[in-house]
């Protein structure tokens, strides 16, 4: 289907190469880059980086600001699909702010909004243009200086939508996620005396049923390299070898379609990565690491999911993962705990403990002294926001000489691939036992 594209002012992440098939879908991304805001024909998820406008009752106060206590507004970046859309604010520090829903006003026709009042703020970027994004879910996004301490963001709706919106640290960034519905299916009528298809046991116990897309996380790329093992192996590396064998075998072997956040040494946002997974409509969700500790005989394999600890060594892998502070994480829980209650718990603890058991049980197989550190949870950035089953999977310590090691060499990669193919193969059969009760 044929939709826009915004243009952008600076070229910005791109997920179209993400796709594990050759064939581009319809759910493909693109990439477009312009001094303005333009629109053109193409399929697929919109990103956009754009000055964006004012509100007609904004303030005349000048856009830029310098005061260093005031927190400044620098950019404005989305990521859209018909039926999500996710608005992220770049911010220079922390920030107090409040999100409002309005209805249509007719009389002054005036769609839906949704508006969010960011306080002891300054804009630091051009405001003068409106961003059009149009994608069914929202029309544009228009930005001001409502007063001297408080920037105003606006989000015009096609319709009344529920909205989430939390604030990530390092750097500081403003998250907006707004969910719309998938266009309901209509059944084909049926034809008279066409007969109707015998289902073999064979397919009634498909591990594919329930499970259509997965999209695989390779973490860290670009400028993170992740933590750093024996001989100055990149953990960004080891993952992403791992996911690509992953996504071939669970597509040739499963038949599952699997997208990756990344399919070479590119740098994407956390928040971005969370955002491809929701955009994509994705079943699974599966972010892939690997562990390190300053003691250099730590071993094992460990699996997360997202939800509020007090466990300390959670909290500081979390730190280490997310690129921040202890500190942030453990302020972070408090501000995120209805969402994080309310976000697919239930089926992402089932995940990582398939995951977890399939992983010790397989590379023990091939290795020596395999710890089973446990399924655990934590505060991970890259979870927040997801609208299905997901985890993060510490896969070995890069750091243990024995394990990091292994884990450069195919051998033991292939049966990592083996053994995590395994763990999603048995949630897939679980959920559909547990369909058929």
């Amino acid at each position: 289907m044929a939709t826009k594209v915004v243009l952008l002012v600076s070229i910005f992440l791109a997920f179209g190469a993400n796709q594990v098939c050759a064939a581009e879908s319809k759910g493909g991304y693109r990439l477009a880059q312009a001094e303005k805001n333009k629109a053109a024909n193409e399929s697929g998820i919109f990103q956009g980086k754009a000055r964006i406008a004012a509100e007609e009752n904004f303030s005349n106060a000048e856009p830029v600001g310098t005061s260093s206590d005031k927190a400044m507004v620098t950019d404005i970046r989305f990521l859209t699909t018909g039926t999500y859309t996710r608005v992220m604010m770049d911010l220079s520090q922390a920030v107090r702010y409040e999100s409002h829903r309005l209805p249509a006003d007719a009389s002054k026709n005036l769609p839906p909004r949704i508006y969010v009042d960011i306080f002891g703020a300054r804009l630091a970027m051009n405001s003068k243009e409106s961003i059009l994004i149009d994608d069914g879910l929202l029309r544009q996004v228009r930005v001001g200086q409502f007063s001297q301490d408080v920037v105003r963001v606006v989000l015009d709706m096609t319709s009344t939508r529920n909205h989430d919106a939390f604030l990530l640290p390092d750097p500081y960034r403003l998250v907006i996620d707004i969910q719309g519905q998938a266009p309901a299916e209509v059944p084909a009528p049926a034809a008279k005396n066409k007969p109707v298809p015998v289902v073999t046991a064979k397919e009634k116990t498909s591990p594919t049923v329930g499970i259509r897309k997965v999209v695989l996380d390779p973490g860290h790329g670009g400028k993170d390299p992740g933590a750093i093992g024996v001989g100055g192996i990149a953990e960004k590396d080891i993952v992403l070898s791992i996911a690509k064998k992953l996504a071939k075998k669970l597509q040739k072997e499963m038949g599952i379609h699997v997208v990756l956040t990344r399919k070479d040494d590119s740098f994407i946002p956390l928040e971005d990565r969370t955002a491809i997974a929701n955009a994509e409509k994705a079943d699974l969700f599966v972010s892939l690491h690997m562990n390190a500790s300053p003691n250099a005989d730590a071993r094992g394999i460990e699996t997360y999911y997202l939800d509020k600890t007090t466990d300390e060594a959670a909290m500081r892998l979390a730190a280490r993962e997310n690129a921040t502070s202890r500190k942030n994480v453990s302020d972070l829980q408090f501000i995120l705990s209805d969402m994080v209650q309310s976000m697919n718990l239930e089926e992402s603890i089932s995940l990582a403990y398939r995951l977890q058991a399939s992983l010790v049980d397989g590379m023990s197989k091939r290795m020596e002294d395999v710890r089973d550190l446990g399924v655990k949870k934590a505060l991970f950035y890259v979870l927040v926001g997801a609208r299905m089953a997901s985890v993060l999977v510490e896969m070995s310590f890069i750091t243990n000489k024995s394990e990091g090691r292994a884990m450069s060499q195919e051998n033991y990669q292939d049966a990592m691939v083996e053994a995590l193919y395994e763990g999603i193969q048995r949630y897939a059969q679980a959920t559909i036992a547990a369909k058929t009760l």
